[in-house]
């Protein structure tokens, strides 16, 4: 497959500009990197950094910061989103070439000339990409330094640990490259007992166990190249893992807003996308968050009353709900008469705990709102996207995330009439506090909507769509609004490039 745009341009960009770059590793599967399934992890002249930062953001790259137990010295994160498919591309842009254990990158080996100076183009995928005879080095050298005690271990009782992504890409290799030229190449860069070591794993993979050792020949030959004393490397990365766990606690058990992976130059935002029943709401949302977050940290945000994640507060009024209408429809079931007065008394009661829980359920969903938007800011401010599928409103009573008790009958309760008070205060107070950074309004005509959600009654459908057309934001909102009757991928990229220009 042709590379997407995006990547074509930045390597049509790094030509013209006479910036020396090649894809370094994994071009066993270069393809799913130029579109965008992959990192792009692209070496460059370490002497055009500043050219190259001046000229990423014009061809539509964002540079994005990792947190600290993520980010390397020579190693920068840069995204865009590709303008026909939509698709997030990462560019894994490296300086220089540091290698290592996961979580450490203790090295930096200095052979960034020799894998620039030798590089190759790819004209099927449009791509400088280092010659097999050296990528085959660093495939193995790579090997070689992620290699922790822990694998030797599990080594020891038969665990394989060279095999998968690992064992396709260093077969893939081998048949592409000239033996002698490998031994020369090796001999240059880590000597003759390093050479013999790869010459072996390359003769027979079985011989790639010989790796596993703690003093190979290819440690050994490197280790004027580590950053860090072996026993600090160690103390560094484990308190880098210590973080990544507690990250993953965080976020996985206790759903906290806390940064995992990078964030934004200009800080996070908070996205609401709105439409009526059948017009794809639910579809965009996913799909904008599921692209967002193999990259950045994205917190989806329910802020309905429907089907959406409810508070702790609001379940026991679901539960109820839930068990009120089947009580309800077992005794219609069972009961084939029953004399007038008694209907009469039935119905006031049912009247009374209608008007009760009407309340009961406005009450706690505002609350309910209220934090999820307080959460919502929080992740804001720490970097992370929000995707809000609705949002707190003030303008339309008792309708479409607005108040609900506007409507209510009996205004000559003083109580009553607090509650209305306090609760459009609230909703009013969320809505120009506390406003989304973007507004995605996906447009549908009535008719088109029924015809997708036929079961929802008419009326219903010809307010909703009324209502996401007439909602105003404050001036510090960006409001886009798309023709959610066009084909679904037309409408999912423009989405996610709105996102995007928003970040």
């Amino acid at each position: 497959m042709a590379p997407l745009s995006i990547v074509n341009k930045l390597t049509k960009r790094l030509e013209r500009e006479n910036i020396s770059y090649c894809h370094w590793k994994s071009n066993e599967h270069v393809d799913a990197a130029v579109q965008g399934k992959t990192d792009l992890d692209v070496l460059v002249d370490c002497t055009k950094q500043e050219q190259l930062e001046a000229i990423l953001p014009q061809i539509g790259f964002k540079y994005f910061e990792a947190i600290p137990s993520r980010k390397y010295r020579d190693i920068v994160d840069y995204l865009a989103v590709d303008e026909e498919t939509g698709t997030l591309v990462h560019l894994h842009l490296h300086y220089q070439l540091e290698l290592g254990e996961k979580q450490l990158k203790g090295y930096h080996v200095p052979w960034e000339e020799q894998i620039l100076s030798t590089r190759i183009y790819d004209r099927q995928h449009q791509i400088y990409i280092a010659e097999p005879n050296i990528e085959i080095i660093l495939l193995i050298v790579r090997a070689a330094l992620k290699v922790r005690n822990r694998d030797r271990l599990k080594g020891l009782i038969g665990y394989d640990y060279f095999k998968g992504d690992f064992i396709r890409e260093f077969r893939w290799l081998k048949a592409r490259i000239e033996l002698s030229h490998v031994k020369q190449l090796s001999e240059t860069l880590l000597g003759a007992n390093a050479t013999e070591l790869i010459l072996d794993a390359i003769a027979d993979d079985a011989n790639l166990k010989q790796l596993l050792s703690p003093n190979n020949a290819i440690r050994s030959a490197l280790k004027e190249y580590r950053y860090y004393h072996p026993v600090l490397a160690t103390i560094l990365r484990w308190n880098r893992e210590r973080k990544d766990i507690s990250h993953k606690i965080l976020t996985r058990i206790f759903h906290a807003p806390v940064v995992t992976r990078r964030t934004p130059v200009k800080g996070g935002a908070i996205v609401a996308v709105l439409g009526a029943d059948g017009s794809g709401k639910s579809t965009v949302i996913s799909e904008i968050a599921n692209s967002l977050s193999k990259k950045l940290d994205v917190l989806p945000v329910y802020l309905g009353s429907g089907d959406g994640k409810a508070s702790t507060l609001r379940q026991p009024l679901i539960l109820m709900a839930r068990g009120a209408k089947a009580a309800r429809s077992i005794k219609s079931s069972n009961t084939s008469g029953s004399q007038d007065g008694h209907k009469v008394k039935s119905t006031k009661k049912r009247s009374l705990l209608s008007r009760l829980n009407k309340l009961l359920w406005a009450i706690t969903l505002t609350y309910e709102k209220q934090n999820k938007l307080k959460q919502a800011y929080l992740a804001k401010e720490r970097g992370m996207i929000v995707i809000c599928d609705r949002y707190p409103q003030s303008q339309i009573m008792g309708f479409n995330d607005g108040p609900l008790l506007a409507n209510s009958k009996g205004n000559s309760s003083k109580l009553l009439h607090d509650l209305q008070q306090w609760e459009f205060e609230s909703y009013h107070h969320m809505a120009e506090t506390m406003p989304p950074d973007l507004v995605i309004k996906l447009n549908i005509t009535p008719e088109v909507a029924l015809t997708r959600k036929p079961e929802t009654p008419s009326e219903v459908v010809h307010k909703k769509v009324a209502a996401v057309q007439a909602l105003k934001f404050p001036s510090q909102t960006t409001v886009i609004t798309l023709d959610a009757e066009q084909p679904l991928d037309k409408v999912l990229v423009k989405a996610k490039r709105a996102v995007w220009d928003s970040l």
